[in-house]
């Protein structure tokens, strides 16, 4: 029975960028899509999120327009070289460190992120985290749909998932550690025992101040 769990958001928390937005970075430089709409619609996406009021559903559907017709293993293959080239030189060598002391340790790790589970996954198991949540999308035919399949895993969402999961898991954990940048997690915050904030924003950055939470600056390259 798990005591202490670790769980970690991903976005500018384990990586020094966004996934959702460097996927369509991706898929765009190898003429996978074509339509710049699509890039228009990842920017949107980050100003909304920062400023609080992103409409994950609308976004979703816009954004999974371009893939609903490419298998799931296409996308597979993919991913494996997105991995590669674009996210595992962006993941902060402290996240790595923090990760390998709670290896060390015995204690579970989870990621919860707001992008899309295909990614998260994809991105998790690369770094041997053997539990990632992200948004799960519905399939049809082999292929990823625009529509939101169960609880997304975004703001309170979070915190409903891992309540689910833990259930499931049959898990009851002592103690929980939560670390993220943003204030889209507050509502994980409120719920985890100990908060890590990875260069929080603005808004996270003053209720940290407030809560007293461990304030972590990471960086991809050490001085």
């Amino acid at each position: 029975m798990a005591k202490q769990i670790a769980v970690f958001d991903l976005d500018e928390t384990l990586i020094g960028g966004d996934s959702a937005q460097l996927w369509t970075k991706y898929l765009w430089e190898n003429e996978i899509i074509t339509d710049p709409r699509f890039i228009e619609a990842d920017q949107k996406m980050i100003s909304d999120y920062c400023a609080g009021k992103l409409d994950m559903q609308e976004y979703l559907a816009a954004s999974l327009q371009a893939l609903k017709h490419i298998p799931s293993a296409q996308i597979d293959i993919w991913l494996t070289d997105f991995v590669e080239t674009k996210i595992k030189p962006i993941f902060y060598p402290a996240a790595q460190k923090q990760l390998d002391i709670y290896r060390q340790q015995n204690i579970p790790v989870i990621i919860i992120s707001a992008t899309v589970s295909f990614v998260v996954k994809k991105i998790a198991s690369a770094f041997g985290i053997q539990t990632a949540m992200g948004i799960d999308m519905v399939m049809k035919d082999g292929c990823y749909t625009g529509e939101i399949h169960g609880i997304p895993t975004f703001r309170e969402g979070k915190v409903a998932r891992l309540k689910q999961w833990l259930e499931e898991q049959n898990l009851s954990p002592e103690h929980i550690s939560f670390y993220t940048d943003s204030m889209n997690d507050l509502p994980m915050c409120l719920f985890a025992d100990e908060v890590f904030t990875i260069n929080a924003d603005k808004k996270l950055q003053a209720e940290a101040e407030i809560q007293g939470w461990k304030q972590l600056n990471w960086e991809l390259y050490s001085r």
